[in-house]
């Protein structure tokens, strides 16, 4: 009896582990939902908002949005990154005062949010994310009002349920599940070996195969239970101390949730393996092992978890290269948190009288290093041309090359002769300049371009041509370095690029007054019969906010292949057992005989260990990753765990044998 307890504290210990997983899983499931849905300022609905079709100018978008929040009572906030601080936070930003605090705690505790006025709209897009923090009951009036005037909404409410199917689809989260299940079968696998003799005996004795099915599931699930039970009760009082008891009852409901598909999956396994694995008359008559019969069930669920562990080290590092890549992203933007891009509202017609304007603005901003440019196109875009050695081209000032390469101790770009460019690259660099450059500059201009590349080692920031929205990064970009945008590009050009945010200027107030100079403020353009508008708007909010989340998951992913990694040491460790167990009156005086456990083990551990390295040939054949290093470097721990494990079974099942236990 005492050694069957010995083993319920076992399954116990094991599957506290399990559930403090889910625990982990949980919070961060409530984190998520508490980034979605901030319950310190009482935020159940989140608006994403369209207004590229409604005909509604900027100014016409934020009024009529606030003129509906007031009606309604919606409480409406937009969320904004914190393009004042140096760190990664978003900014909350009330359409009217509603009484919310200046700031207010997130769950996972790391800043405080802050909530601002009105005012930090007065250069930034309609379009984007907002929260609801007031009363929903008319929301639906709401998003019926807007989307008459051609306005897209989509409408998203806080839903544990929509939480739990996005954690699903996140690939380091379902690596999170597949370690759950790995370990729910490692444990019913070890809780039918140990029970294994004693139900034969049972089975021997005449008791009914129901009553034994039932005994052996309900100790098996009331020790889950008391793991469940305790992880629960800490995780909260952990939650409510550490993180605010506001957020307990979210976390409880998901935490439950999860451990009550986990222990309903543990008893469906523990059924069918139990099934499968029945006493049979044959074992009774060759008095074989009672274990004997979960031997392939063990090799099965320890073969699944190896492959599972290798099969996801390559992409949990390609993830994390990726986080790696987007935290990068973000530092870029970051640097540009000051630039702002121009915003057109405006028809072709009078488009045409205010490109003289715009483009003497841009020489004017030139004159006091205010204004950059990035316009880049790749050999996607270009698949006739040769480029060589280079993916992309991009044409940029310096004030560019100043921005994304602030605060670097050493350069990171060298000079490139035109005569290293291939012909075909440098001909169409030639041509694009002729159809761009501004009249009655000399036909030698690009002469007076300079190329430059990134160092080895070094990625730097582009702005696609067209879309300067999103930066491409490169360490085989080729940089041609124009002299001055006003007497390179023509003012159609100038304009174009302006308006895809592929030239951008320094500070609001000073683009702001830089209109103002030239007549391209509404009151001047007003004046002159102009019903068009230019907008000043942040260029990095967008990019901020999307580089944020992907940040977020590298840290998940890899909790989630150790968790993997895991798995797969119980579940060798069982196997193991079970195999010391079947061999153990052959070990048993081999060893007394005075043989080394290297030779009594050398036949298994060398069998598994081919098998092993065959899997991995197998994996890295089909799933060909790039990091093949990190693949080999995982199977190396898999392989290591198995005459680990042998050694400790085989010593173990040896003392059992010497103290008559087994």
């Amino acid at each position: 009896m005492s050694e069957m307890n010995m083993y319920k504290r076992i399954i116990v210990v094991v599957s506290v582990a399990l559930f403090t997983l889910l625990a982990l899983l949980a919070a961060i499931i409530t984190d998520l939902n508490d980034r979605d849905f901030p319950q310190a300022i009482g935020s159940e609905s989140r608006l994403n908002l369209s207004f590229n079709e409604s005909g509604y100018s900027i100014t016409e978008a934020f009024s009529k949005l606030e003129e509906l929040d007031t009606r309604l009572d919606l409480g409406l906030v937009k969320i904004a990154p914190d393009l004042a601080s140096d760190g990664d936070g978003e900014i909350f930003v009330t359409l009217n005062d509603e009484g919310l605090p200046e700031e207010f705690t997130w769950f996972n505790g790391d800043k405080a949010g802050k909530i601002v006025g009105k005012d930090r709209l007065a250069n930034s897009y309609p379009d984007g994310l907002y929260l609801v923090t007031g009363n929903t009951s008319r929301l639906n009036e709401f998003v019926d009002i807007l989307k008459d005037a051609g306005v897209e909404v989509s409408r998203r409410d806080a839903s544990i349920l929509d939480s739990l199917v996005f954690v699903v689809k996140e690939r380091g989260f379902t690596t999170v599940i597949l370690a759950s299940i790995a370990l729910i079968s490692s444990l019913v696998l070890f809780w039918l070996s140990v029970r294994a003799r004693g139900r034969a005996l049972r089975v021997l004795g005449g008791s009914p195969i129901g009553r034994i099915q039932m005994q052996d599931l309900t100790e098996f699930g009331v020790a889950l239970l008391v793991s469940a039970g305790t992880v629960a009760i800490v995780a909260a009082i952990y939650v409510g101390i550490f993180h605010g008891w506001m957020y307990v009852s979210t976390f409880l409901e998901v935490l439950i949730s999860l451990q009550v598909v986990v222990i309903a999956i543990s008893i469906l396994a523990a059924l069918i393996m139990s099934a499968t694995t029945w006493p049979s008359a044959v074992m009774f008559a060759t008095r074989q092992p009672a274990v004997k019969n979960l031997r392939s069930v063990a090799i099965v669920i320890r073969v699944l978890t190896f492959v599972l562990v290798v099969a996801t080290a390559a992409p949990a590092w390609s993830a994390y290269k990726h986080s790696s890549a987007k935290a990068t992203e973000m530092a870029q933007w970051k640097r540009l948190a000051d630039q702002v891009s121009i915003v057109f509202e405006t028809d072709i017609g009078e488009m045409d009288q205010m490109e003289p304007m715009i483009g003497e603005m841009v020489k004017d901003a030139e004159s006091i290093e205010a204004v950059a440019l990035s316009f880049t196109y790749t050999k996607e875009m270009r698949p006739s041309v040769d480029f060589g050695r280079y993916s992309a081209v991009s044409f940029v000032n310096q004030r560019w090359l100043d921005l994304v390469t602030t605060g670097t101790k050493k350069p990171i770009v060298t000079p490139v002769s035109h005569h290293n460019i291939s012909e075909e690259l440098f001909q169409e660099i030639q041509e694009e300049i002729d159809i761009l450059e501004r009249e009655g500059q000399p036909k030698n201009l690009i002469e007076q371009l300079q190329f430059l590349q990134p160092v080895e080692g070094s990625r730097l920031p582009v702005a696609q041509g067209g879309g300067g929205q999103s930066l491409h990064f490169g360490d085989d970009i080729l940089f041609a370095v124009v002299p001055s945008l006003y007497d390179t590009f023509n003012d159609s050009t100038l304009t174009s690029m302006i308006s895809s945010n592929n030239i951008v200027f320094t500070g609001v107030t000073a683009t702001k007054q830089l209109l103002e100079r030239h007549s391209l403020d509404v009151h001047a353009l007003r004046d002159r019969g102009i019903k068009s508008e230019l907008e000043v708007i942040y260029i990095a909010e967008e990019g901020i906010l999307q580089a944020q989340f992907a940040v977020y998951l590298v840290w998940l992913q890899n909790l989630s292949l150790i968790a993997l990694a895991v798995a797969f040491g119980v579940a060798t460790a069982i196997s193991a057992l079970i195999t010391a167990t079947l061999r153990a009156k052959r070990d048993f005086p081999l060893r007394l005989a005075g043989r080394s456990w290297m030779r009594i083990l050398q036949s298994r551990v060398v069998k598994e260990l081919l098998v092993g390295i065959i899997l991995v040939i197998i994996v890295v054949m089909i799933q060909r990753p790039n990091a093949i290093e990190i693949v080999l470097v995982t199977a190396a721990y898999g392989l290591l765990i198995v005459p680990l494990s042998h050694f400790v079974a085989a010593r173990w099942c040896f003392n059992g044998v010497s103290r008559r236990r087994i």
